[in-house]
């Protein structure tokens, strides 16, 4: 009887230490292929596209999606205000709001000063503007400045 409970005890203790191996393993197996940004005002909306290993896939099956939150929150540690939206393990997709990044100008445009880097390099970053213009970059870590305008609502 001493023998079982103590087996019960070491599963249940090797359960607890699973996801924290998860997210420790996929550290080293996750990359991001492409990043889309959408300026929104004085926020930016990031569709980030990654790869991980066979581990973190697996691990991400049995304990949900949610294993690789701190592997994406870590491409975006330099910046203040984010927000994780979703994340599908299925498709390797990801959805990060980054609030309050832009300034509004005296003209109406909210700017992004393009100072903060991400912690590693992106190998495609597509910025779609409100105004249908695509700017892509390769293997970069960083931001361009980008200005955005707000659509004025009239009063009626």
């Amino acid at each position: 009887m001493k023998i079982l409970s103590v087996g019960i005890i070491v599963l249940l203790l090797g359960t607890l230490a699973v996801p924290a191996e998860a997210a420790a393993a996929s550290d080293s197996d996750f990359r991001v292929t492409k990043m889309i940004v959408e300026p929104a005002g004085p926020d930016l909306n990031f569709t980030v596209n990654y790869e991980s290993g066979f581990f973190a896939r697996v691990f991400s099956i049995i304990f949900g999606a949610k294993v690789l939150q701190p592997d994406i929150l870590n491409v975006f540690a330099n910046f203040s205000n984010v927000s994780l939206v979703s994340i599908d393990s299925n498709s390797g997709v990801a959805k990060v709001a980054v609030k309050n990044v832009s300034a509004l100008n005296s003209d109406g445009w909210y700017i992004y000063d393009g100072n903060t880097t991400f912690t590693s390099k992106i190998a495609v970053i597509e910025i779609h503007n409100k105004d249908g213009t695509v700017v892509s970059l390769s293997d970069t870590n960083k931001l361009p400045v980008i200005s955005s305008k707000m659509q004025v609502l009239s009063k009626k």
